[in-house]
């Protein structure tokens, strides 16, 4: 789904997708067999390197005990490589080992999971929906200043250290000493003692990646944007944290200018008008930047394939054929670079099917855009907030704005997460004005 360079460059951020949970029910346990290795990707192995003939590097599935230092917790194989495009070459940079955010199988386990192999529909472990990992730059090529180059020359490849997946009711928990959970997978007698790995050209992966540095948010606001809302903005207080950060509060959604609600029963082609409405709300509720996944590209692509129409518009008319090609830049481009971001997300979701259906709905663009939005965005702010654009932060009681709630919490309770009910609500009138 993503892949770019990490905010202090020393390694590439990726997230990819579980396709084992697109399609469940007892119609596709022969699809769930075939895709069981998906979960294998996130359980981590044990590696240790080794000389091979010609002092050729290998690597061998090892036990945490003898394992190489930044080897006991991996899963992907990362080469790397530069284009040089004087000499119209790719030169080889050297090999890395991955490594997660997180252990998803400690996670796993701390969620009383008894397994991360989920039968028949009950997969309710979302959290292995996305599998996020990253690849660490070779420490003598991490001053790359890959952020002023026009075009990528940076390479990646991403080779899967493949095995088993292990069921862990039956083959146990691989846990290091440092996670405090139990260790019930023996490594040497599922591996032994010299399982050597394929080498890498002869392995199955992606190849010749393009590694894009991001840039930071844009933080200058521009003279007439007061005018453009209809209240003065709170004072800055630039004490409330000390990190520095160029935001206090930021928001990701991950919308469309068109899609079908779960079920497919009906198409849903106000995406704009909403959007517009949800952006300058949360500017006027203390947000400082919303980051909007535009997934427009994938439902367009799905309609035009089914050669489906808007039903509120003419069969086969330009006007229905504009509605179905425009994506939201229409909308983010009518507030300042400084306040919304728009990335383009033209990934499509796995299944839209309603979540009691016998193969349950699978939003996997959705959990993907939310976990790129902390790795791409996280860095730059104290709080972020994940929500649909028909749902609205409102500040309640006395509160006016979200600035004064987040002061007031990290000032006297310290806490890291806040989750909100929901309701169903009249609007603010002072809000609307």
């Amino acid at each position: 789904h993503d892949l770019f360079l990490s905010h202090d460059e020393k390694s590439v951020n990726i997230v990819a997708q579980n396709r084992r949970r697109c399609h469940k029910g007892k119609n596709h346990l022969d699809e769930m067999k075939f895709w069981e290795g998906q979960v294998a990707l996130f359980q981590p192995v044990a590696v240790k390197r080794i000389s091979g003939e010609n002092n050729e590097l290998n690597y061998r599935l090892s036990s945490h005990e003898e394992a190489d230092p930044d080897g006991l917790e991996t899963r992907f194989i990362c080469r790397f490589k530069k284009m040089d495009h004087m000499r119209r070459k790719v030169v080889y940079l050297g090999e890395t080992l991955s490594t997660y955010p997180f252990n998803y199988e400690f996670v796993n386990w701390r969620k009383k999971k008894k397994t991360m192999v989920e039968d028949t529909k009950d997969q309710t472990a979302f959290w292995l929906s996305p599998l996020m990992f990253h690849c660490p730059i070779p420490n003598e090529h991490q001053q790359f200043n890959l952020k002023q180059e026009t075009s990528p020359q940076l390479l990646l490849d991403i080779i899967p250290i493949r095995t088993p997946v292990r069921r862990n009711d039956r083959d146990g928990f691989f846990f290091h000493e440092g996670h405090g959970g139990p260790t019930s997978f023996d490594a040497k007698e599922w591996f032994g003692n010299s399982h050597i790995l394929p080498k890498l050209d002869d392995s199955g992966r992606w190849e010749n990646l393009p590694v894009c540095s991001l840039k930071p948010p844009e933080t200058i606001e521009p003279q007439n944007f007061q005018s453009q809302t209809n209240q003065p903005r709170p004072q800055e207080n630039v004490n409330a944290m000390s990190s520095n950060k160029p935001h206090r509060l930021v928001a990701c959604t991950w919308t469309s200018a068109l899609h079908q609600r779960r079920g497919n029963e009906r198409r849903i082609s106000d995406g704009k008008s909403r959007l517009r409405e949800w952006i300058a709300f949360h500017l006027e509720a203390g947000f400082d930047h919303l980051y909007i996944f535009d997934n427009t590209g994938a439902n367009a692509t799905v309609f035009r394939l089914k050669n489906e129409v808007d039903p509120d518009f003419e069969e086969g008319s330009d006007q229905d054929k504009f509605r179905i090609h425009d994506d939201l830049s229409s909308v983010t481009n009518l507030f300042p670079n400084s306040k919304v971001t728009r990335i383009d997300w033209p990934a499509t979701i796995c299944n839209n099917n309603r979540p009691a259906h016998d193969d349950p709905g699978e939003r996997s663009s959705q959990y993907a855009a939310e976990a790129a939005c902390r790795l791409r965005y996280g860095p730059y702010t104290d709080w972020m907030a994940s929500m649909d654009p028909d749902e609205y932060f409102i500040p309640m009681g006395n509160n006016t704005d979200w600035r004064e709630i987040l002061e007031k919490v990290d000032k006297t309770e310290g806490r890291k997460i806040l989750k909100f009910r929901s309701t169903r609500a009249r609007p603010l009138l002072s809000r609307l004005e």
